[in-house]
């Protein structure tokens, strides 16, 4: 979640010294070139057909249940991101610096793919943490739930936090723009990024409302799960010790635990995919040379390539996980796609009877 890698790459910078440097630019090309261009490329294909598929199943079922509402905006935040982290991979690819084009690709990732992208991420974090915080209250408070969280509340909800991880950016573009600049290298101008004098103060602001959002987010959804699971838990044994009738019993944590236990699988694979983008950050910002502009550049590249599929696979898995996990969710994905797709079949064998077998 918390990931400033190449979304953080400043134009300015060039490490110089290569005495000490455990990577090659080689070496760490072939990193960018098998985990962003190659697998983290195709994952995202995938993911953005998946969430795609989602927004029709859930504008079906209606998004006035706040579960719906929650998971749709999931899957924007997670659509957003993965077509940005496509573009974001295109610009890496380091044979695409040597087409003859007038963008720096290079350099214009930096404001329209990096940052925009990390910006997604974090607004899936915070819709995750909004997410398992009210699976808490409807199992800590069950009676008054629909007092406290209404559809005009979550909706309010969920449209600050696309505002607020938005907002968050403003220095970044008050501090960098696009411009079109000589390049000796290639002897043409070329659209690129450049910075204004408060770039350093700018991007300080950014880094600071970048690394707060984002760890605050994930710390709550690390809470919020673990409390949804303690909670779980002891409700279904009071349950079992407070009545006799166990199939009544059964029936009610079931019915419970088909909606905890699909959020409590969304927060995990969360937690899992945002944990080493987080450990790296929490790094960079105590070892200076395990940075983008540090010595070891090449090494961190490296490293959060590996950051970049994991985010790749949270964005793209979500559909497998509800399609596993939600009945209803099978149920009405089986019959705005499969159903479809046998009556066309059907349709086609009639028009076509020799394709009978």
């Amino acid at each position: 979640m918390m990931n400033i890698s190449v979304a953080s790459y400043d134009i300015d910078a060039i490490v110089g010294d290569d005495v000490g440097v455990m990577l090659s630019d080689t070496v760490r090309d072939w990193f960018i070139l098998i985990n962003h261009v190659a697998i983290s490329t195709l994952i995202c294909l995938f993911g953005a057909v998946g969430n795609c598929l989602s927004f029709a199943v859930f504008l079906r079922q209606g998004l006035r249940k706040s579960m719906n509402l929650s998971l749709f905006s999931i899957s924007v935040s997670d659509f957003l991101g993965l077509v940005l982290q496509i573009w974001h991979n295109f610009c890496l690819n380091p044979y695409v610096e040597q087409i003859e084009s007038p963008l720096d690709f290079m350099q214009i990732q930096y404001l329209t793919a990096g940052w925009p992208n990390v910006t997604a991420v974090r607004i899936t974090g915070w819709t995750t943490a909004f997410m398992t915080l009210e699976r808490c209250l409807s199992i800590t408070i069950p009676l008054k739930i629909k007092q406290f969280i209404t559809f005009k509340r979550s909706v309010f909800i969920i449209i600050m936090i696309y505002a607020l991880n938005v907002t968050a950016l403003t220095p970044l573009y008050l501090s960098a723009y696009l411009r079109w600049y000589n390049s000796p290298s290639y002897n043409h101008t070329k659209l690129g990024v450049s910075f204004r004098d408060n770039k350093l103060e700018m991007q300080g602001l950014v880094f600071i409302f970048h690394a707060s959002l984002s760890i605050t987010s994930f710390i709550l959804v690390v809470i919020f799960t673990a409390i949804l699971v303690l909670k779980l838990k002891q409700k279904s044994k009071w349950r079992k010790e407070a009545t006799h009738d166990n199939n009544q019993n059964e029936a009610i944590s079931n019915r419970e635990r088909k909606t905890v236990m699909l959020t409590i699988a969304v927060a995990v694979v969360l937690i899992v995919c945002y944990t080493p983008a987080v450990i790296g950050s929490i790094t960079t910002a105590i070892t200076p040379d395990f940075a983008i502009t540090g010595k070891q550049a090449n090494v961190f590249h490296a490293v959060f390539s590996f950051a970049f599929v994991l985010h790749s696979i949270n964005s793209s898995i979500n559909v497998a996980v509800y399609h596993k996990m939600s009945s209803r969710y099978r149920q009405t994905f089986q019959k705005l796609f499969l159903a479809r797709r046998r009556e066309n079949d059907d349709r086609l064998e009639k028009n076509n009877p020799s394709l009978k077998f």
